[in-house]
């Protein structure tokens, strides 16, 4: 099975904990029971709603798969892992999320290379087309990927398994149906557009994409105009369309299609997009990049100057996150600027959180954000509950902030989920988690509570987990894995 938790939106343990010590169960449960039955006991369940920020307070639409949703898309994906194939042109390329020699490729290196792909050939052909496609994971239509993953699998039983799936988590809704951040997804996603890769009528001597990106190259603007028509036919189609705000098409600017960026913030990108792959990637030598990584003075005073501007743009606000990370207490103010400004980058700043280690004034700041922030989102709420796990437990004053994550208007299942699962029982951690174990439900409350409840003696835990178990077959499930762990 596929099993990387990397790239995802809401990382809950919760998943990772039952997965990791009852997938036996699990399994059987899918194949035995869900594949063969329409009753409501035995099904996918419909998926929690989860938004992932972005910039300027827009929002990423996506869900967050329960354990036994989670399983099967990795499962299933790499059980089929042999049809997701490199190209079959030699001229026309998609890049990463794709197996080879039986593990993913790497989605770090696939995006390198495609960037450097890009770039030589932007050195070649006079003319370039980039764009792509809007809301593309929104707007795929489940019959039409239904009916392409019967045409790679060719398997009657896991064709019927997988359109059940992407109609019963998405409670029976025709678009919207797969959900982003997780690798299996990718990959699928990716490996559907290649009915556009393999079209023959394509004319551009060069056609390069990275998921849902396109970058089409000619010397012959005809060419790639006419491209560029047949590209969007094809793709409405399926029901989808191009994002007219991030087309770019005409004649390639000075030898590159890209943005044009001052010597010493190119240099530091570079070794940015290093030092994501080594922290991320575990196919990486460390031997095969000598660029030095330490920040000279110049570079270091332009990283402060960037954090000074009262309009910093986001990337920059990530750009200097990466390479001040060891010297976080120095930066707790800056810290602080970057969380107001720009939540998106919460995972950013959880990251960073390792590095410091003033963790009483990162707790005052987490709680001024917390309480006094006038819009937030279920995202910034749920990486400042992981950082509150990793990082906070053993501060003073930490209960502050469990409640008031809690307790946030913004608050959402999944943002509380993160809470519940902490095993920990102090905090009125266990009184909230006993809340939701006695609630009659079956949900990411009552999920999340019982993996939280591990932190309790296990006579006392495999008590209240009795009432959850008898809310419904899912439950029992999750109840009898849980029990078993010492």
């Amino acid at each position: 099975m596929l099993t990387t938790t990397r790239g995802h939106y809401f990382p809950l343990t919760t998943n990772k904990i039952i997965l990791e010590h009852g997938s036996q169960q699990i399994g059987d449960f899918i194949y035995q029971k869900i594949s063969h039955s329409e009753t409501a006991q035995y099904s996918f369940l419909p998926q929690e709603r989860a938004y992932a920020a972005k910039h300027r307070n827009h929002l990423r639409r996506t869900v967050k798969l329960d354990p036994i949703a989670e399983f099967f898309i990795y499962e299933i994906v790499y059980q089929h892992r042999s049809k997701f194939r490199a190209d079959v042109f030699s001229n026309r390329q998609n890049f990463g999320f794709r197996f080879n020699q039986g593990a993913p490729i790497s989605a770090s290196e696939g995006y390198l290379d495609f960037k450097s792909t890009v770039q030589s050939a932007s050195q070649k052909y006079r003319f370039s087309a980039r764009f792509d496609i809007s809301s593309y994971f929104n707007s795929i239509y489940h019959h039409d990927l239904s009916r392409w993953f019967s045409e790679i699998a060719n398997q009657e039983e896991d064709t019927a398994i997988f359109g059940k799936f992407l109609r019963q988590i998405n409670s029976g809704r025709s678009i919207d149906c797969l959900t982003q951040g997780i690798m299996p997804t990718k990959i699928l996603g990716a490996n559907y557009l290649k009915f556009v890769d393999n079209y023959p009528r394509i004319e551009s001597e060069v056609y390069l994409r990275f998921m849902d990106d396109f970058y089409l190259f000619s010397n012959d603007e005809n060419k790639l105009n006419r491209d560029f028509i047949l590209i969007q036919r094809l793709l409405g189609e399926k029901g989808l369309s191009i994002n007219p705000a991030k087309t770019e098409i005409g004649e390639t600017a000075d030898g590159s299609i890209d943005t044009k960026v001052d010597a010493i913030r190119s240099g530091l990108l570079r070794r940015r997009r290093r030092i994501i792959r080594s922290e991320y990637f575990d196919d990486i030598d460390d031997d095969d990049d000598t660029e030095d990584e330490a920040l000279n003075p110049k570079e270091e005073h332009y990283l402060l100057s960037l954090l000074n501007e009262s309009d910093i743009e986001e990337e920059d606000a990530e750009l200097v996150l990466s390479f001040f990370r060891e010297k976080g207490d120095y930066l707790l103010d800056y810290l602080k600027k970057v969380l107001w400004m720009f939540p998106y980058l919460a995972k950013n700043v959880y990251v960073f959180c390792n590095y410091i280690t003033d963790k009483e004034e990162l707790l005052n700041i987490l709680i001024e954000f917390v309480e006094n922030v006038a819009v937030t989102t279920e995202y910034p709420l749920f990486w400042i509950g992981k950082i509150t796990e990793d990082y906070l437990l053993d501060v003073a004053g930490t209960e502050r902030l469990i409640t008031a994550l809690y307790e946030h208007p913004s608050g959402t299942k999944i943002s509380k989920a993160k809470l519940l699962e902490i095993r920990d029982s102090r905090y009125g951690l266990r009184e909230l988690r006993e809340e939701n174990l006695r609630s009659g439900s079956s949900d990411w409350l009552s999920w999340s509570s019982a993996v939280g409840s591990i932190a309790e003696p296990k006579a006392s835990r495999n008590h209240i987990l009795g009432y959850f178990a008898n809310c419904s077959e899912i439950n029992r499930i999750f109840a009898d894995i849980i029990k078993e762990i010492e």
